[in-house]
């Protein structure tokens, strides 16, 4: 073993995971300020510009894995992201905050559009393939669902005094921000493959684990970040707002460029992981709130993901 190499990997990971809950933090205030002044509920900031930015990570993984031939990626990383965010984010989230409230414009509009989604991602995936027909079906019903809720938005958006004047440095932190969570979370992922390979570790293993928690880092931070600035409305919106993303997008835009494969862990093992964390998290939110014993619960769940995973490599 190269001890130098090691060395040099451990303090580029460290430097990395700096870069990345820094751009978070700058990301999340020039966000939330930007979509403050253009009079977009605190609701709406966390499902778009929270959630979907937070998923371009997946997205860029997945189009490079659909044109390199390596299909099986795209699923492999949707389904393992949908379920680290539910169990280990949500998990976190609820165990750093105690309890966190559930809003009644989420639980009415953001959960059930998160359910049909990963309801149409199980039907196209459980064929052991995604047909070019079927990804077209998913950015269709991605669009409707963004018409969905910017229509009910408006109803919902900042007026009067509540809404701050328009900054483009806000707009300079939002891209610097998203540039340091997404380069962040790549190097992340590349240097955590690389120390794994170096003492030995099961790269099929490192692979698959780099996949569900790697790309989605930006989405723990971010949400860490909205907890500790009490914006658990933003936190829950950017759950939602990526898995909805994931399952319709990140699926679909590269199933329009080649058919994907879906490889035996995820048929065998992540599809109904991911099917019981959906159901966990929908009945949860039926609640209204997460309390912190509902969030061990979710990160004993998570651990045990992890295990029948390496029992399963």
């Amino acid at each position: 073993m190269d001890w130098t190499q090691l060395m040099f990997w451990s303090a580029a990971l460290a430097t990395a995971l700096f870069v990345l809950i820094r751009g978070a933090d700058i990301f999340i205030t020039g966000a939330r300020n930007c979509g403050a002044s253009l009079g977009m509920s605190p609701f709406a900031i966390g499902v778009f510009i929270v959630g979907f930015g937070t998923s371009l990570p997946e997205l860029a993984s997945s189009v490079a894995g659909a044109l390199s031939g390596s299909t099986e990626i795209v699923i492999a990383n949707v389904v393992g992201s949908n379920i680290t965010n539910i169990l280990l984010i949500v998990g976190v989230m609820a165990l750093l905050a105690g309890r966190v409230v559930i809003k009644q414009e989420l639980l009415m509009t953001e959960l059930p559009l998160f359910v049909i989604a990963q309801m149409f991602l199980v039907i196209v995936i459980v064929d052991g393939v995604v047909e070019q027909t079927e990804a077209g079906f998913l950015i269709i019903l991605f669009t409707a669902y963004v018409w969905y809720v910017l229509s009910g938005t408006k109803n919902n958006s900042m007026i009067g005094d509540e809404r701050p004047n328009f900054r483009w440095r806000d707009v300079l932190w939002v891209v610097l921000g998203l540039a340091a969570v997404l380069v962040g979370a790549a190097y992340t992922v590349e240097m955590a493959v690389n120390i794994a390979t170096a003492v030995a570790v099961p790269i099929g293993l490192v692979s698959i684990t780099a996949i569900a928690i790697g790309t989605s880092l930006p989405e723990l931070f971010v949400t860490l970040q909205a907890v500790r600035s009490r914006h658990t409305e933003m936190a829950m919106g950017n759950i939602f707002g990526s898995n909805t993303f994931n399952a319709l997008i990140v699926t679909g835009i590269p199933g329009l460029l080649v058919p994907l494969a879906v490889d035996t862990v995820v048929l065998e093992l992540g599809l109904w992981f991911m099917i019981a964390a959906s159901i966990m998290i929908f009945v949860i939110g039926l609640s209204r709130q997460v309390m912190r014993s509902e969030g061990f619960m979710m990160l004993i769940f998570f651990v045990f993901f992890m295990y029948k995973l390496a029992a399963f490599i």
